[in-house]
Parts: C-alpha cells; structure tokens; sequence
C-alpha cells in the first residue's frame, strides 16, 4: 500500500516558459536571478494541474519533493508547494546525488517506511531506475494525464 508520494520538480511540476530550452532548470535559474527584480514566475510555470491533483490525494498519501538542487526554494514557490508538500528533499542539501541508490535510502529511512510503501515520480529515466533499485514504486512522468490514471490505478480508488 503506497503511503507517500515524492514528485520530482524540474520538468514535473516546473516548466521553463520557454519551452524550446532543454538545459537545466536549476542553472536557468541561478542564471536569471543574478539580474534585478528577478521573479522566477516570469521564466517558469507551474503544473498547477498537477499541483491540483495531488491536493486531491492529500487525503490518502502523504506527499514530498525529491529535487535535485535548490530552485523550489524560491519564495515565489512557496505560497502553491507549502500547503501541499509535508518535506522537499534536496539531493544537493542531502550532499547526493539522484543517480545514487543512496540518496534514495536515505529517504526511506527518513519517512520509516517500506520502500514498496512509497511512489516515485520523475521524467529522469535513470533516476527511476536507480529508485527502482533502492524498491521505490516509480512512474515515469511524461503527460499529467497518463499521470493521473498511473496514480488512481495504483491506489485502487477514484480520486
């Protein structure tokens, strides 16, 4: 029975406004704020379908962020990510890295759960799979509505 969600960020539940960059969000990110009135809102968007969906399952699960580096932190993000998320884990505050089985245990030990307790959901292919390893249950996000049925089928009940 799954008891905890841990959505990624980037590319998850952010997107860049532009959608033809491919680079990562985070230096994207550390790269605009060095300019004046910087508001990551202006350059990114939220999933907020997304961000809807997992109020609806608030109710059943509990659900975290597994991140990479540290552009969830902006402030301009807190306002939609602290109502919803319990803990956002940062691989680069952890001193990890999202390729390592490690950074996944140690979460696991964290929530004091069973790793076939918790849902792992990423776009990053070798995450999911170094995830898998470590006996998380994984998605692979590609369309929030393929996510959506994923999330329903695996909890057996309509959300």
């Amino acid at each position: 029975m799954i008891k905890v969600i841990i959505c990624d960020f980037s590319r998850v539940l952010l997107f860049p406004k532009d959608i033809s960059y491919t680079g990562s969000l985070n230096e994207l990110h550390r790269k605009l704020s060095q300019s004046n009135h910087y508001n990551p809102l202006d350059h990114f968007k939220l999933n907020t379908e997304l961000l809807h969906f997992f109020v609806s399952c608030s109710e059943k699960v509990e659900l975290h962020i597994f991140t990479s580096d540290v552009i969830q932190d902006a402030p301009e993000f807190e306002k939609y990510l602290n109502p919803i998320f319990v803990q956002v884990h940062s691989a680069s505050k952890m001193g990890v890295s999202k390729n390592e089985i490690e950074a996944y245990r140690s979460i696991i030990s964290k929530l004091h759960l069973k790793p076939n307790e918790i849902l792992y959901i990423d776009d990053n292919p070798t995450y999911l799979q170094t995830a898998n390893d470590a006996g998380l249950v994984t998605i692979a996000f590609t369309t929030n509505e393929d996510l959506f049925k994923k999330i329903q089928k695996l909890l057996s009940t309509e959300l």
